[in-house]
């Protein structure tokens, strides 16, 4: 009787296996139309474009010097072998360099180096 079983249970199992596979394929669409054929997608150089940093000086002559460094003004301008500024002009000490601003605009008319 155990036998029996067993050639049974391998005879079940020998015959869905076939079924299982056969209802596991996928659904392909039928073609009615021309076939398409599929293009190959040519990949483009890579161009790198180098970008060359030119490091300026913070500070340079027509450019504008912000509000807030325009308050260290530099009294004894003699002191530190600097011309005296003109008219509507003054010395001010921004980053251990001195810069001769104009006192309305601020703009920068000439720098000199802390020595």
């Amino acid at each position: 009787m155990k036998i029996s079983i067993a050639i049974a249970a391998l005879a079940i199992s020998l015959l869905a296996v076939p079924a299982a596979a056969f209802a596991q394929q996928p659904h392909r669409p039928a073609h009615h139309g021309p076939v398409h054929v599929q293009k190959r997608h040519v990949q483009k150089p890579v161009v790198v474009k180098k970008v060359v940093v030119v490091k300026q000086s913070r500070w340079a002559a027509g450019r504008s010097l912000p509000s807030s460094y325009r308050r260290n003004v530099v009294g004894g301008y003699h002191r530190y072998h600097l011309r005296t500024p003109g008219r509507g002009q003054r010395w001010v000490r921004v980053d251990n360099q001195f810069l001769l601003i104009n006192s309305i605009t601020g703009v920068i008319a000439a720098l000199a180096a802390a020595g």
